[in-house]
């Protein structure tokens, strides 16, 4: 049987990539952040969290930015993210990140 031996083909091949994902909620006070963060294919993600952020060791280059304030940001670019968070940065924000860890 062709399926059957094409499935056991495919169950054999696992990536060689092992990655662990963490949804994670980040409180960020009221203020500037000290992060940028980058469109990608997998919509907006930390580009870089600055030494002086209130942010540092919370979010990491490279984590997905899911939702701020339980609003949903996956379809969104950079720029919408950083306007959202401009427009509410007068008091805490919650940001929900997807974390990779190898």
């Amino acid at each position: 049987d062709r399926s059957a031996s094409a499935s056991k083909a495919s169950e054999s091949q696992q990536s060689p990539i092992m990655q662990t994902i963490t949804c994670r909620d980040c409180h960020a006070p009221a203020g500037k952040l000290g992060i940028w963060i980058e469109s990608t294919k997998d919509g907006p993600a930390i580009h870089l969290v600055k030494k002086e952020s209130p942010l540092e060791n919370q979010l990491f280059k490279g984590d997905l930015i899911i939702a701020i304030n339980n609003v949903d940001t996956r379809s969104m670019n950079a720029e919408q993210v950083m306007n959202m968070m401009k427009d509410s940065a007068g008091c805490e924000r919650k940001i929900t990140v997807l974390h990779f860890e190898d």
